[in-house]
């Protein structure tokens, strides 16, 4: 099938990722269109088209896909697009509501034209939202990479400190460095290709603590089999290698300390494996050419 991919914003480009990773391992073709371009850490993008062009795409496609948080609706990006079938994937802040750290922006009732609702992360998949659609990342690609160093390096790398939790996390690190010698890496403003080489010195890297799951920074990581830590609502899943407890900095440095004495190499591993069968460029695009063949089957 034929299928054009929007986003008004691919903020950390999850978009091309994603088209990279179905036109890799389906028959699909998906081509990315963006409208505004947020590139201030120098992530991949797709040339620009003119307006025209992407209409164009847009009449000859199967399906419209929409990557973000604007909900579906003709103008989207000044286009034309409710006469195709629609599916949304949202991802951010301005969808998460406010009780939950987002803002909130629209109502639940602004997205019910698109056919299939699903969500990058599950904390997302409010009423109407079916499926977790996780974050795709080449990660088959890469080796395992973690390695214990003379002293524990725990590292954070916030793109913006203020909706990552970022002063929880140093709580944390604070109240590790009076218990035992660690080496702590906080910085933020660091270019992508520069900051994801960093992330491999990491012995635990320290995703997100404010909105109850990890992020892109976190597959980064793990890719690499390095161990990561970031507040998951609820666990999530008793299979999910991400280290997380309850929001409460004692509680955290206890289950530190305790990962550190434990059998990290073993948990190198699992992260490994939790991010090849779950992120990988192939377990996304299987997922998704079943949902692009339910829909053709529908329509």
């Amino acid at each position: 099938m034929k299928i054009t991919m929007l986003s008004e914003i691919d903020y950390a480009a999850s978009g091309l990722k994603l088209c990279d990773a179905i036109n890799l391992h389906t028959k699909h073709n998906v081509q990315l269109f963006t409208g505004q371009y947020y590139n201030k850490f120098k992530h991949p993008q797709k040339v620009q088209h003119t307006r025209r062009d992407i209409q164009q795409y847009v009449d000859e496609s199967d399906i419209v896909h929409l990557k973000g948080d604007f909900p579906p609706k003709d103008g989207y990006m000044g286009l034309k697009i409710m006469h195709k079938p629609v599916i949304i994937s949202v991802s951010g802040s301005h969808f998460r509501t406010k009780e939950n750290g987002g803002y909130g922006k629209y109502s639940l009732n602004e997205y019910v034209l698109a056919k299939v609702r699903t969500a990058f992360t599950p904390d997302l998949l409010y009423e109407g939202f079916t499926e977790w659609t996780p974050h795709p990342i080449n990660s088959y690609d890469q080796s395992i990479q973690w390695k214990r160093a003379v002293h524990p390096v725990l590292m954070h790398t916030p793109t913006r400190p203020e909706a990552k939790g970022t002063e929880f996390i140093k709580a944390v690190f604070s109240k590790l460095a009076k218990r035992m010698k660690i080496e702590t890496v906080v910085t933020d403003n660091v270019p992508f290709k520069r900051v994801v080489e960093m992330r491999k010195e990491a012995t635990i890297f320290f995703d997100q603590f404010k909105v109850g799951f990890y992020g892109n920074s976190a597959i980064e990581a793990m890719q690499f089999g390095v161990p990561t830590a970031a507040w998951i609502i609820n666990g999530f899943s008793k299979d999910c290698p991400v280290i997380t407890a309850n929001k409460k900095v004692e509680v955290w440095a206890k289950l530190i300390e305790e990962t550190l004495d434990g059998d990290m190499n073993e948990l190198s591993v699992r992260t490994k494996q939790w991010c090849d069968s779950v992120h990988s460029y192939q377990a996304v695009a299987k997922q998704w050419d079943g949902i692009y063949n339910a829909i053709a089957l529908k329509t």
